[in-house]
């Protein structure tokens, strides 16, 4: 089974409205075909359609979507049109992108908004600034953008975004990690941002900046190459932190040139040698991946038998049909260089599929504690690949829709949490800016 993270979905597939030449529009019928031509695929395919909304509350959406809409919808306003089922089907493996004929543009010329940015506690923080002008110090507070409060964007973002039931930490970790393609998303390109921001005194100041594009974002954001998996040993000499990028074995080789297995055979021998006694993993920001290589980690942390998945379903022939597969059965630990001692595991809003799969695992068998924030993705239910791309035939959107889904318990009752974290720490800019991680500060004490 292989859970596709979204981190590298979003990357392939861009963004949609564009800002050379008149907006393109469409007609009622239009968008009302694009969206019988979704409900069918959704009803053929997808194993979780009525997971967290009821088939009537699906239909009443397609009903009431398709009666609101006026005689003519631009291109924009179709996307966010679409995008609104979110919200209904709360889904963090389907993904909705916009049309592909603007993935050109956004790559090679559609100027950006020119500013990396992190969320803490809804307030939208500089982290760099690309444009010409340096106006914008890192950590200014951004209120507005081109006349829209930070507020009103975040939350029609994160209402349009794909999450996994109500938890809304992954939309909110995809809206600033990725902000310069959301924005265009939904607002467009522009030539010109014009941004408020708190100073360092507190004050409100307005400028206006340039937007770039993508590529010279790329050439000033490069830094020195890093590892997808790789490991500190801090300065007490018997603990270590054991960060893992991703789970997806394409993202560890093209990206980092690493594979999983033997980056942890290694790391866990260095580990025994070293006699480590205190282990956190930090799982921050890794949108998972293959669930196999999810299971080769537990395999070296887990001290008895464990299972990942209760129920394991799929789509065949048009039907959802629960099958017996390796996935939902149990594993055994390693018998060569497990470890033994303390395990923690570091999370937040990023941490998604495959990753809460982990953490889920970590914490129900209670074999170590769960330090951060709650993960973006569900403790209780996943879909994942094999996935059906459906691309709607006026509008051209994108919907990505998984074929299978996994339980990760029996009771569900509760599906619209991710992993909650038995610590509480909130992940924020300073460990971006000055170097202070809160995470790891804790980590130290114990």
């Amino acid at each position: 089974m292989n859970i596709k993270p979204a981190l590298f979905t979003i990357i392939l597939i861009a963004t949609h409205l564009y800002l050379f030449g008149q907006e393109k529009y469409y007609t009622k019928s239009q968008i009302v075909h694009d969206l019988q031509h979704l409900k069918a695929e959704l009803e053929q395919h997808h194993p979780g359609l009525y997971t967290y909304s009821s088939k009537a509350t699906v239909d009443n959406w397609f009903n009431d979507e398709a009666y609101q809409l006026p005689d003519s919808i631009s291109k924009t306003k179709a996307f966010k049109c679409i995008t609104s089922f979110s919200s209904v089907l709360k889904d963090g493996h389907s993904y909705i992108y916009p049309s592909a004929e603007h993935l050109d543009k956004f790559y090679n010329e559609a100027p950006l908004f020119p500013l990396d940015v992190f969320l803490t506690n809804d307030s939208l923080i500089v982290i760099r600034n690309f444009s010409s002008g340096q106006s914008i110090p890192p950590g200014a507070i951004l209120t507005e953008i081109n006349g829209k409060t930070i507020s009103a964007i975040l939350d029609l973002v994160v209402q349009h975004t794909s999450r996994d039931g109500d938890n809304l930490a992954y939309p909110k970790h995809l809206f600033y990690q990725f902000f310069p393609a959301y924005y265009s998303f939904f607002f467009g390109f522009q030539d010109d941002y014009e941004i408020t921001f708190l100073n360092q005194k507190k004050e409100l100041e307005t400028v206006k900046v340039k937007g770039i594009p993508r590529n010279q974002i790329k050439a000033e954001r490069a830094e020195k190459a890093q590892k997808g998996i790789d490991y500190t040993i801090l300065s007490n000499g018997y603990s270590m932190v054991l960060t893992i990028k991703s789970f997806d074995k394409k993202i560890l080789k093209n990206d980092y040139n690493q594979h999983f297995k033997t980056e942890i055979k290694n790391i866990f021998k260095t580990i025994k040698d070293k006699q480590i006694k205190s282990l956190a993993i930090d799982l921050r920001d890794n949108q998972g991946g293959e669930l196999s290589n999810g299971i080769y980690l537990l395999q070296h942390l887990m001290d008895s038998s464990f299972q990942c998945v209760h129920s394991y379903y799929h789509i065949k022939n048009k039907e959802k049909k629960m099958v017996n597969t390796k996935w939902n059965g149990f594993f055994q630990p390693t018998n060569k260089n497990a470890f033994t001692g303390k395990v923690y595991i570091f999370t937040n809003g990023g941490s998604f599929s495959c990753s809460s799969i982990v953490a889920n695992t970590i914490k129900q068998a209670k074999r170590g504690q769960i330090i951060g924030e709650m993960t973006g993705g569900s403790a209780y239910t996943n879909m994942g690949a094999p996935n059906r791309i459906v691309i709607l035939p006026n509008t051209k959107i994108s919907f990505t829709i998984p074929k299978t889904q996994y339980n990760l318990r029996e009771d569900l009752s509760t599906i619209g949490l991710g992993v909650v974290p038995d610590i509480t720490i909130i992940d924020n800019h300073n460990k971006i800016l000055h170097g202070q991680d809160n995470y790891i500060s804790y980590f130290i004490k114990q």
